[in-house]
């Protein structure tokens, strides 16, 4: 009768160790998941942000047609670094929560980069004389970037060639009439 009892509670006490390792197996995923899916909302968040911080240069870019100065009016926390007088860089710095820093830019964790050259219409709207159409002038070019620069001692003052840490990268242009008028 005790050897019966034993063989029984040994049964009892295996299945209740592969009920604990499969419990065990599946709390292991269930945390992998959460942990993947907070790392994914938090890449989801940092993508919105960027495209409307974005837009907000795009849409200031196109209504001042591209002057720089104009623009930097609109982004009072902005940084600006003229290379000329038609040519130059807007810098906003963000911290985590994506609120504008105007002090302690150490501190950053976002940046975004508005960089405006002067160019030839003709080289900008190039794919329009296919159509037959010559376009003289000068345009404004805009390259908008927006990057993570959260745990870098360094301000980054151009966009990367290597698009390292950028989250959002797009250009935008503005044509500005023929020289004199």
């Amino acid at each position: 009768m005790n050897e019966r009892s034993n063989s029984k509670l040994s049964l009892f006490l295996m299945e209740l160790i592969v009920a604990i390792m499969f419990f065990s197996l599946s709390a292991a995923v269930c945390v992998r998941l959460f942990a993947a899916a907070h790392t994914m909302a938090e890449s989801t968040e940092s993508i919105n942000n960027a495209t409307i911080w974005t837009q907000n240069l795009a849409e200031a870019f196109t209504g001042e047609q591209g002057d720089l100065q104009k623009i930097a009016e609109l982004f009072p926390e902005a940084y600006i670094a003229s290379e000329s007088e038609e040519e130059g860089t807007l810098i906003l710095f963000f911290d985590d929560n994506w609120d504008l820093m105007s002090e302690q830019l150490s501190g950053a964790a976002y940046e975004a980069i508005l960089k405006i050259t002067r160019e030839d219409a003709a080289e900008v709207y190039s794919d329009v004389n296919t159509y037959g159409v010559e376009i003289t002038g000068k345009a404004a070019v805009g390259k908008i970037a927006v990057m993570k620069t959260a745990g870098s001692a360094d301000i980054v003052s151009v966009i990367p060639d290597d698009g390292k840490d950028v989250i959002l990268l797009t250009s935008v242009d503005a044509y500005l009439g023929k020289e004199g008028q």
